[in-house]
């Protein structure tokens, strides 16, 4: 094959990839405005009054909405924040898992699991209990995308940018739950998220369906 081929070979594929990424048609924009607003007041006994601490659920700047509320049971009281992230295939769009638990002020990071019960499986999710003085809390997060929850980071990301090239969508929320933890009482305040956490993922799927 000669030098002239070659070259002309090159120049085809790259003539090939160019009508690719041009005749590809955007992701669509999902309507920002009250998506997540219809998140139920009340889940499972659980009441919600607006607002949650930044301090210790810091937003992420490229969240495009988000709804934060704590949610309290009897004596019991959870934080949570629900952050909607849209047009992930802009890198300056994508949620940052710098901002999933706070990293100032902090005298300790303890990283610890929790398995929650949903119709059909039990993920296993990732925590943090963030240990500032005398203390500590516990966050506990996870990516959704529809009815699917994504525990880690790297199968997160291998699942969006599916979405994103095959359904042309990039659209996921990434959803914190907060409980304090007193002392010795670890296992109950878990425990609180995962009674928690099975209706919040479902009032999600219903409204990401919608």
């Amino acid at each position: 094959m000669t030098n002239r081929w070659r070259f002309g070979i090159v120049l085809g594929l790259l003539a090939v990839a160019a009508g690719i990424v041009y005749g590809t048609p955007p992701l669509a924009e999902r309507e920002a405005p009250g998506t997540l607003d219809k998140l139920p007041a009340v889940l499972a006994g659980w009441t919600a009054t607006d607002g949650a601490p930044e301090s210790l659920l810091p937003p992420d700047p490229h969240e495009m909405a988000a709804v934060r509320r704590t949610y309290r049971s009897g004596g019991r009281v959870a934080w949570i924040s629900v952050a909607l992230f849209a047009r992930q295939d802009e890198p300056a769009r994508r949620a940052s898992i710098n901002h999933v638990y706070p990293e100032r002020q902090v005298a300790l990071v303890e990283p610890v699991a929790i398995t929650m019960a949903l119709e059909g499986s039990s993920p296993t999710l990732r925590a943090r209990v963030i240990h500032r003085g005398s203390e500590q809390r516990a966050i506990v997060s996870w990516h959704q995308i529809g009815d699917r929850i994504y525990a880690d980071e790297y199968s997160f990301r291998l699942a969006l940018m599916r979405r994103v090239l095959v359904a042309r969508q990039g659209d996921s929320v990434l959803v914190r739950i907060a409980v304090p933890i007193d002392q010795g009482s670890r296992g109950s305040s878990l425990a609180s998220v995962a009674e928690l956490g099975p209706p919040l993922h479902a009032a999600l799927t219903r409204i990401l369906g919608e």
